[in-house]
């Protein structure tokens, strides 16, 4: 691909050619009623942007946002190298929670032919930004088919700002190139011909911000999907907490420097490598934080990439050297990384994977972080009473709907209700609640809830 060095304008008109149109026929997932009655499925037609991604020797693979096709029943990619034709695309994997928003899709083989057939040119295949990351300042082109047009559309912006991750969340860049409705998953480009991140979201209720997750996330994310791999970032495997010179005599240290270990979670990466509550982490693979968790001097001090920015780029299985403090003495450990340990209550977007039992007039699933939301609009006291549960190892079971005119129904069973035991037995999955109804069948079952609420059952 020849580009006028310095040229970005240039450049970003000859990587568009590798930028498509990604239209989506699949079920709309955030409707409350869908939420707490998997059964209730309600349509949509959406529209999103990709680009075809240079990665070894592969052929037809795209990457996009993960919203964008997530709960999609049928994904068809339009490029304007074949004029209007549509093409059949199939899901390779996707980032459920969407943190970060990332999705690879791939041209089925037949597809891909058809594709090269029709095309008046070879497909540009578009190479994932390396390195440090882009300075504040950097110029980019955002690319992409916003609000529906049916060419892409080129917004021009500079990288403003950065967004730390969290334990929740990953990092992001910030922009003020235009990015709407619709473009989300197309590139954001540099003059270097290299793809700087994904375009992902606009910041509503404000002007000329919008935020791009960055080429490195996407890279990992990628390389996790291609292996078939339910996409995960290593994790640290506890919680960490600012430190202060208010803990120099309890923790025996001369500065405030390095973050303070709260809590390490059991089968965690801190379990692991021997770190223990109160010792203090100074670094991580010889990547130094101040007393906030911020990278000491590593891409100036106008940056704040932190602990947990700098743990989630490292691949799952490498080698992990950690250096910290205990009683005043500086020791280094190392350990395998990994994700953090899962927990009971956990993310269910994916419509397809939303399981219950429907039983005596209910609607029974294991409570996610959906239901938690969902549950905003219907009984704010009963979310309450969830949100207590989410750090729990074990899933919990939560009644999501009530049909009128049933067992449930008559002896007023409210949504919300979080089952603990069947029969006394406890009872933490759909498979255990429904051993028990089996063992039951002619007789009767009685539930006990988390509140101790009781309700007692003819079965069927």
């Amino acid at each position: 691909m020849s580009k006028k060095k310095n040229n970005l304008p240039d450049v970003a008109r000859e990587m568009m050619n590798g930028v498509v149109q990604i239209q989506v026929e699949g079920h709309i997932e955030e409707d409350t009623q869908s939420v707490m009655n998997p059964a209730i499925k309600i349509p949509g037609v959406w529209l999103g942007s990709g680009f075809f991604v240079k990665y070894n020797h592969l052929e037809g693979y795209i990457v996009t946002n993960a919203h964008v096709v997530r709960n999609g029943g049928k994904i068809e990619v339009s490029s304007m190298l074949t004029s209007e034709e549509r093409f059949e695309a199939e899901l390779v994997g996707l980032v459920k929670k969407l943190e970060p928003d990332v999705a690879l899709i791939k041209l089925t083989d037949k597809e891909l032919q058809r594709f090269k057939k029709l095309a008046i040119r070879d497909i540009e295949y578009l190479e994932l930004w390396q390195g440090a990351s882009p300075s504040r300042g950097e110029e980019i082109k955002a690319i992409g088919y916003p609000m529906g047009m049916v060419e892409p559309n080129i917004s021009g912006g500079e990288i403003t700002n950065f967004v730390s991750g969290s334990e929740y969340t990953t990092e992001r860049f910030v922009t003020n190139a235009a990015i709407n409705p619709g473009n989300s998953g197309g590139p954001s480009v540099s003059k270097n011909g290299k793809v700087v991140g994904l375009n992902t979201a606009v910041m509503v209720d404000a002007e000329n911000i919008g935020f791009i997750t960055p080429a490195s996330f996407v890279k990992i994310i990628i390389e996790n999907l291609l292996k078939q791999n339910e996409p995960h970032f290593a994790g640290i495997g506890g919680k960490l907490q600012k430190n202060a010179d208010n803990f120099n005599s309890v923790l025996n240290q001369s500065e405030a420097k390095g973050l303070i270990v709260a809590k390490v979670q059991a089968n965690g990466f801190l379990e692991a490598a021997g770190i223990k509550a109160r010792d203090v982490i100074l670094s991580i693979n010889g990547i130094e934080f101040d007393r906030h968790g911020i990278v000491i001097g590593k891409e100036g001090h106008f940056r704040h990439k932190n602990n947990y920015d700098v743990m989630k780029l490292i691949p799952i299985g490498d080698d992990v050297e950690v250096v910290y403090l205990r009683n005043g003495e500086t020791k280094t450990t190392s350990a395998k990384a990994m994700r953090n340990p899962g927990k009971g209550v956990i993310s269910r977007p994916i419509i397809a994977e939303r399981k219950y039992i429907e039983v005596f007039g209910m609607i029974i699933q294991e409570l996610s972080y959906e239901i938690i939301e969902a549950m905003r609009q219907i009984d704010a006291n009963a979310q309450i009473d969830m949100l207590q549960t989410i750090d729990q190892e074990k899933p919990m079971l939560v009644v999501t709907h009530i049909h009128q005119g049933t067992q449930a129904d008559d002896i007023e069973w409210p949504v919300g209700e979080m089952i603990v035991t069947a029969n006394d037995k406890e009872v933490h999955t759909l498979d255990e609640l429904q051993a028990v109804l089996d063992k039951s069948k002619g007789s009767n079952v009685l539930l006990e809830c988390r509140n101790g609420r009781i309700g007692y059952f003819q079965v069927e």
